[in-house]
């Protein structure tokens, strides 16, 4: 699995990753998948310790911003199993590492606070630019209401920064 900066893989690092499906291909569009996706994102997130600032699953990618709380919780091995997972239940035998995901994902540093709140702008934004929904607070697949305080998604937040 290929990602960018690898060398950013220490404690206190704030990630803003995205993973996109094979060729693009529009794969969530159902809620039912939907809150598969975003629930194995989630046991992902807890197992590995990472802190979650927001993320967005939009029909063929998912963005998400991280924080790395120590070595143990590197962010690679959060990707590698959250596709190998996602891949392995939403796919029929046998194409399960080929045809879900691209093989890479990128993985750019998040340098401060400001950038940081850049990032959520832009992923929560995401589904507006889109045209999938008016207001990003709508889309249900993103963490935008619960960082307004409007709902509770499935993927718990940290509002620590």
């Amino acid at each position: 699995m290929r990602f960018r900066h690898s060398q950013l893989n220490f404690p206190g690092s704030i990630h803003f990753v995205t993973t996109v499906t094979r060729e693009h291909h529009t794969r969530f569009t159902e809620d039912d998948i939907c809150k598969e996706v975003l629930e194995i994102f989630e046991f992902y997130r807890a197992k590995f310790k990472l802190r979650c600032y927001g993320y967005v699953l939009m029909p063929e990618h998912l963005h998400a911003v991280l924080y790395q709380l120590n070595d143990d919780s590197p962010v690679p091995s959060l990707m590698e199993n959250f596709k190998r997972l996602t891949a392995r239940k939403m796919l029929p035998a046998g194409k399960q590492n080929r045809n879900l995901w691209a093989e890479h994902f990128d993985d750019v540093p998040v340098p401060g606070t400001d950038a940081l709140k850049t990032k959520l702008k832009y992923i929560h934004h995401n589904p507006v630019r889109r045209g999938l929904v008016e207001n990003a607070e709508d889309y249900p697949w993103s963490s935008a209401r619960d960082l307004l305080e409007q709902g509770s998604g499935i993927v718990t937040l940290s509002r620590d920064y």
